[in-house]
C-alpha cells in the first residue's frame, strides 16, 4: 500500500509542482493597525496584508489608520536612533 506520506516519494517529473497537503502559516504583520497575527488560520476573515480587525473597516478608515501608524513607526524609529 502507498500513502501520501512514503519515506521515499518517487521524484516528480520535470516541470510538475508538488501539491502541498496544509498551507504553510506564518505570523505576519497587519498593514493597517501593525498587529501581529497568524495567516491563514481557518475560519479567520484575515487577508495576506489586513487582520480580522482592519478587514472590516471602511476604506477612509483603514487609509487613516495606515497613516497614522506608518508616522507612528517612523517617530519610534527617530526615537530609538536617539537613545542609542
Amino acid at each position: 500500500m502507498s500513502s501520501d506520506l512514503d519515506e521515499n516519494p518517487k521524484p516528480l517529473p520535470k516541470g510538475k509542482a508538488k501539491k502541498r497537503l496544509v498551507p504553510a502559516t506564518k505570523e505576519k504583520p497587519c498593514t493597517i493597525c501593525g498587529a501581529i497575527y497568524v495567516y491563514p488560520s481557518k475560519g479567520s476573515t484575515a487577508t495576506r496584508h489586513k487582520c480580522e480587525v482592519c478587514v472590516d473597516l471602511s476604506v477612509p478608515a483603514a487609509k487613516s489608520m495606515k497613516r497614522l501608524n506608518d508616522r507612528i513607526r517612523a517617530l519610534e524609529l527617530k526615537l530609538s536612533k536617539i537613545e542609542n
